[in-house]
């Protein structure tokens, strides 16, 4: 497949979006003393959307021209899309640097613009999918599967990472945020289903019935269930094991639950790709 720029891109913004917003949650929770918890995470924003930049422009045929993208911002989903998330990543930098040097002083607003910027750019990115001349894509279930990506792995991080003795609220908060991201994670592979399965009669149906049955063949079926249960089974059996009742330490597994959870997610974007480029747009 020759997505894979694409995948880690989507996923690298989408998990960079997920740390703010969490990071910025955090600062309007937590005692100024227990920002040391959330600092690992908030400094790994920026290099995280950087490196899905960098990424995606190995997707290009002509890497130097990559600047061209962002200059028909009035007619292009793309050039939105690269725009967004050029401001999202400046953003993404100047709040990382507050954590850096350990400023506290205007941190909380300025998480609040890049946590906005970062939603902005993974809806975008959403858009730029869901087009009338690809119809396995165009429909709810990709902007679902972006935005639930970002919570799940916004509140997954946090929960899993930090030792959270003594503040069990915050680590109810994000265990709700990665329950509610696998859920929608599971809705959208739902929804997916529900819209290639859709009955009429038009070239789109054959389209999106042929996707439908290229994904429930024994083989991609296999892949479909490895993704539901690493993006939804499993984050729900971490919420309730790690669900607060007086202390909670990191469990010795939190690595590798957390790398599981992701490769879960990368399956289901490389699913998507897969999806949408089996067949040629109408």
């Amino acid at each position: 497949m020759k997505e894979w720029p694409l995948i880690l891109f989507t996923l690298a913004t989408q998990l960079a979006c997920g740390l703010t917003l969490a990071a910025t949650v955090f600062e309007t929770k937590a005692r100024p003393a227990d920002a040391v918890l959330m600092r690992p995470l908030a400094l790994a924003i920026f290099p995280v959307v950087a490196m899905g930049i960098l990424l995606s422009i190995a997707h290009l045929g002509r890497p130097l021209m990559a600047w061209r993208a962002a200059v028909n911002l009035g007619q292009s989903r793309l050039s939105l899309e690269v725009i967004l998330t050029a401001v999202f990543a400046l953003l993404a930098l100047g709040y990382s640097g507050f954590w850096w040097l350990g400023r506290t002083e205007g941190r909380l607003v300025l998480g609040a613009v890049s946590s906005v910027a970062g939603i902005a750019a993974v809806v975008v990115g959403a858009a730029l999918y869901t087009v009338p001349t690809q119809p396995v894509w165009n429909s709810g279930w990709v902007p679902a599967s972006f935005l639930g990506t970002a919570v799940l792995l916004g509140g997954l991080p946090p929960a899993v990472l930090i030792s959270w003795r003594g503040n069990t609220g915050l680590l109810r908060l994000f265990l709700g945020a990665t329950v509610a991201g696998s859920l929608l994670l599971l809705i959208a592979a739902l929804w997916m289903m529900a819209n290639l399965s859709r009955r009429a009669y038009d070239p789109f149906t054959a389209a999106r019935l042929a996707g439908l049955l290229q994904l429930l063949t024994s083989k991609n079926s296999l892949w479909l269930g490895c993704y539901v249960a690493l993006v939804s089974v499993l984050p729900a059996a971490v919420a309730v094991r790690l669900w607060p009742e007086e202390r909670v330490e990191i469990t010795p597994f939190a690595g590798a639950m957390l790398a599981a959870v992701v490769l879960g997610t990368a399956i289901g974007r490389a699913m998507m790709y897969w999806l949408g480029t089996a067949y040629e747009p109408f």
